[in-house]
């Protein structure tokens, strides 16, 4: 008789926590809750043209469950959709998952050693209480739409792009695209042609590279399929061509430079004929400090004479327009905000009651996100954050990484089980040490040089 686990969310870091501990622990009893109707995630939830990955799809998938039948290179949003849902039917998780269940509240009952669990069915519109040994948190910080307070004045059409509406028709429209992030840099290339004037509103541009892409030919898709070893080195390849990224987040490294060179040289080559259009452009932060984005046809996009790229302040947001610092005012039918997300609030609605009764949340934000490994916080015992509190990777797979932080939990369950204890917990001198060393290896990176980045706040 194992612990009663409890799992949040069913994309990537819950089905491989499931699927683990189903495996190495033998346990089959563990619920999981999801607020949405299927299993995905992030690649459920966001619909917006063009949504797609940035990492290979051969790394940016499960290592115990490889599908050699990936169509391209980098995979689409309804691909890697699939590929979770045949997934999830294979290890038979369905029957362990409670769709449209969003969890509300966890709090730490220090008297029985447990945690009771409030959960709200979106069907029923009823709260129910469940009593859980662990919890493992696997709910993602990129999940909380960041729409800030001066668009609610829009009353045309607005959407954001983790909330795209897939009704709403753009042919013949003015439209408007607040941010230049990575959703930003696949929406537009995939709108543009469609719109009749697009105007794209950004203070921080992309660093943009060139994306590999390409179609899978059969030969190789027979290669993986039959030759294991083949289809191992491809992804140890492809792991190692992110890895050799790395060093060029060090600011000042030559690695840097030649990143630096690369992008420029790039932008250079796509836009070299508009150079108004390049020096609006160009970044105004240290290469790295945000997400690098991978993309072929974002700067032609751009190009197209019924765009216009704005990079004045917006000062007012009218019912039907958009006023910029210069006066200048535009008309828009349809507002897209890529605007990113609240990563600092990324729990919210769900409160976390730790030991003593102390919100977790408001703990965080008086102190700092802190967790071991990005784990275990010393506040909560028996919980466990996957892609927690400063583990998030800006130059490879984070599904590698969640793999090695659901092989540590799974241990921890396993070490609890063996010594039949019920409660786990990391000491707050162990997390403080692994926090000073975390902050001391932050020194000379790009996210050390005071940019406004989303890796800073979480």
């Amino acid at each position: 008789m194992g612990p009663k686990i409890c799992i949040i969310g069913a994309g990537f870091s819950g089905m491989a926590a499931a699927i683990q501990i189903r495996k190495q622990l033998g346990l089959t009893d563990f619920v999981m809750f999801d607020e949405n109707e299927d299993v995905g995630g992030t690649w459920l939830v966001n619909k917006y043209p063009g949504c797609a990955c940035d990492v290979a799809s051969h790394l940016y998938s499960f290592s115990f469950e490889p599908n050699t039948d990936w169509s391209q290179q980098y995979s689409s949003q309804p691909e890697i959709l699939r590929y979770l849902q045949k997934v999830a039917k294979k290890h038979d998780l369905y029957r362990n998952i409670k769709f449209n269940h969003k969890v509300n509240k966890l709090t730490w009952e220090e008297n029985i050693s447990k945690w009771r669990v409030v959960v709200y069915n979106k069907r029923s519109k009823m709260e129910s209480e469940v009593i859980f040994d662990v919890i493992i948190s696997g709910i993602g910080s990129l999940r909380i739409p960041n729409i800030p307070d001066e668009f609610a004045t829009f009353k045309g059409t607005r959407m954001h792009s983790a909330e795209w509406d897939t009704s709403v028709k753009l042919e013949g429209k003015s439209v408007a695209i607040v941010g230049s992030g990575a959703s930003a840099v696949q929406i537009i290339p995939s709108i543009a042609k469609k719109v009749e004037r697009l105007v794209v509103y950004q203070r921080h541009p992309a660093w943009v590279v060139p994306r590999m892409q390409f179609k899978i030919p059969e030969f190789l898709k027979w290669s993986f399929e039959s030759l294991p070893g083949v289809r191992g080195l491809y992804r140890s390849y492809i792991f190692l061509n992110h890895e050799f990224v790395y060093p060029a987040f060090k600011q000042g490294s030559l690695f840097q430079k030649i990143g630096k060179i690369l992008s420029e040289f790039f932008v250079n080559h796509q836009l070299g004929h508009n150079p108004e259009l390049m020096e609006k452009v160009k970044p105004n932060y240290e290469f790295g400090c945000k997400r690098i984005t991978p993309s072929n046809i974002y700067y032609p996009a751009l190009a197209l004479p019924h765009v216009e790229v704005v990079r004045r302040e917006i000062t007012k947001v009218k019912e039907n327009s958009i006023v910029t610092e210069d006066g200048k005012e535009e008309k828009v039918d349809v507002l897209i905000l890529a605007t990113g997300f609240n990563v600092q609030d990324f729990f919210f609605p769900l409160e976390i009651k730790v030991k003593n009764g102390v919100d977790l949340m408001q703990l965080w934000k008086k102190e700092g996100p802190a967790a071991y490994k990005g784990i275990c916080c010393s506040a909560a015992p028996n919980l466990f954050h996957l892609l927690g509190p400063n583990s998030s990777l800006g130059h490879n797979s984070v599904v590698f990484l969640l793999e090695c932080q659901v092989d540590y939990v799974v241990q921890i369950i396993r070490e609890l089980m063996e010594r039949e204890a019920s409660v786990v917990c990391v000491k707050e001198s162990v997390e403080g040490n692994y926090m000073a060393q975390l902050l001391k290896a932050m020194e000379g990176t790009v996210w050390a040089s005071g940019c406004g980045s989303w890796y800073n706040k979480f």
